[in-house]
């Protein structure tokens, strides 16, 4: 019950990753109104306020990846918390679009700081557990995004920043709690602690020693990180290969328009033509992307990784192809005109509700899985800095893209890049689930090795593999 707790702490950050990502759809809308403190804004204005809120994540995920490899994932995640209120309170109090895109950007920077909470979860879940436990941050991210479109379209945008800074204190102060990662602190070599928090987690002091002499006995076959290393270790097999593997599938997952829908709610379903309000169609969008993360985290307990990615991405192919043919017949006629006027808007809530089931969230929970501990929380800072790139690359773009080729083409685009994610899945992605994260490393190094390599791999890395696999199976 412990890991469960601390894995939903831990990902309390991610309610403000929702708000932050949702707020554009929520102070777009209001400042291209008459009325609005700062006149009407231009398209080039409101494309770069949404996109200042990701440009700064890089920078966050990699300077995070450091810190919690100096510092820890505990801390890291403690230190994120500060940027989130002081940047929602820079927006809130904000008197011109240059305070307005500045308080965006250090947001920006939290999320990306605080992107570590996928490292943390991954290293205190059972590998039974562990896809479930990661799947939190998505359905939190949810909550978010519901909670920024439901307030938005009721309350002004400085009142929603306020709120959104005292949520990110609530967070902040309840991941004071959590134990350190066990594995960073054997990796520090400070065991007596590792224990301590194993006991917290296990509830069992002998389960506890357990677990620390097989993390150690893993940490004993790695070499130590330093930044000398890290280059060297970054030619390893174990490590280029799901750095490249990680980036080709966060790039289908942004070239899918998954983050378009989310930063351009309200104006995207005002483009597709609802014929609804769209304030309340986007709070509708919302609250079917929370629902649905939670039945992708069901999901991720009961079927492997590469059939939920794939299965997502033809699904999510379906539902943006409906929408594209419709566009493609339709865009001519004004909204009244046309016939079955339902089926873009019914599109988009399907793209985004089975983008749950695996395209959104899988990204990010196998960046925890896929990188040996030795330098997992950097690898994971800069996979996490690529990804956060080409989220802003998708959000800066939109609009260029929207008036140089049209809508139909756009989301055809969309289309053919959800169709060759579902391709990716089936032949690139490895599968993870059920497997501890010492034998996804070896699974990666493996097919490189010479035979005397293999000979050493089997008495360290893979023996120390398996001991910890069956004691975590064996000891619930």
């Amino acid at each position: 019950m412990n890991r469960v707790a601390s894995a939903v702490v831990a990902h309390g950050h991610s309610v403000s990753v929702g708000l932050c990502q949702g707020y554009s759809a929520v102070l777009l809308p209001q400042l291209s109104s008459p009325d609005s403190d700062f006149g009407v804004i231009s398209a080039e204005a409101a494309s770069w306020l949404a996109a200042l809120g990701v440009i700064s994540n890089p920078l966050g995920a990699l300077i995070g990846g450091t810190l919690a490899e100096v510092l820890g994932r505990k801390i890291t995640l403690l230190i994120s918390a500060l940027p989130y209120v002081l940047g929602w309170l820079l927006i809130a109090a904000a008197n011109d679009l240059y305070w307005l895109g500045i308080g965006r950007f250090v947001t920006g920077f939290a999320v990306g700081l605080g992107s570590v909470s996928y490292v943390y979860v991954a290293e205190v879940s059972r590998p039974e557990q562990r896809g479930t436990l990661a799947a939190t941050g998505p359905v939190l991210v949810s909550l978010g995004v519901l909670l920024a479109y439901s307030l938005g379209a009721f309350l002004p945008w400085r009142v929603v920043a306020l709120v959104a800074a005292l949520v990110a204190v609530c967070t902040g102060l309840m991941a004071v709690m959590l134990p350190e990662s066990p594995p960073w602190l054997v990796s520090h070599g400070r065991e007596d602690e590792a224990k301590e928090a194993l006991n917290w987690l296990r509830n069992c002091p002998d389960k506890a020693s357990a677990e620390v002499d097989a993390i150690k006995c893993k940490e004993t076959a790695d070499e130590k990180f330093s930044c000398t290393s890290f280059f060297r270790m970054a030619l390893e097999p174990c490590v280029w290969k799901p750095f490249f593997i990680l980036v080709a599938f966060f790039f289908f997952q942004e070239a899918s328009g998954i983050y378009v829908i989310l930063f351009y709610a309200v104006d995207f379903v005002r483009e597709v033509g609802a014929g609804q309000d769209e304030s309340l169609v986007s709070i509708g969008i919302g609250l079917a992307r929370l629902v649905m993360s939670l039945v992708g985290a069901f999901l991720l307990c009961k079927f492997p990784r590469k059939t939920l990615a794939a299965a997502s991405a033809l699904l999510m192919t379906l539902a943006m192809g409906a929408t594209t043919a419709y566009e493609f017949l339709f865009s001519s006629f004004h909204f009244q005109d046309r016939i079955l006027s339902w089926i873009p808007a019914f599109g988009v809530l399907m793209h985004v509700c089975v983008s749950m089931l695996g395209m959104l969230q899988l990204p990010w929970i196998m960046t925890s899985e896929l990188f040996p501990l030795r330098v997992r929380s950097v690898a994971v800072g800069l996979v996490t800095a690529l990804a956060h790139l080409l989220i802003f690359a998708s959000v800066k773009t939109y609009p260029g893209l929207l008036f140089s080729f049209g809508l139909p083409t756009t989301l055809g685009m969309f289309t053919t890049a959800s169709l060759f994610g579902a391709v990716f899945a089936i032949c690139v992605l490895p599968e993870t689930k059920d497997k501890t994260l010492g034998e996804i490393e070896s699974e990666f190094s493996d097919k490189n090795k010479s035979d005397f390599d293999r000979r050493f791999e089997i008495c360290t890395v893979q023996d120390c593999s398996v001991k910890l696999r069956n004691f975590q199976l064996n000891n619930v």
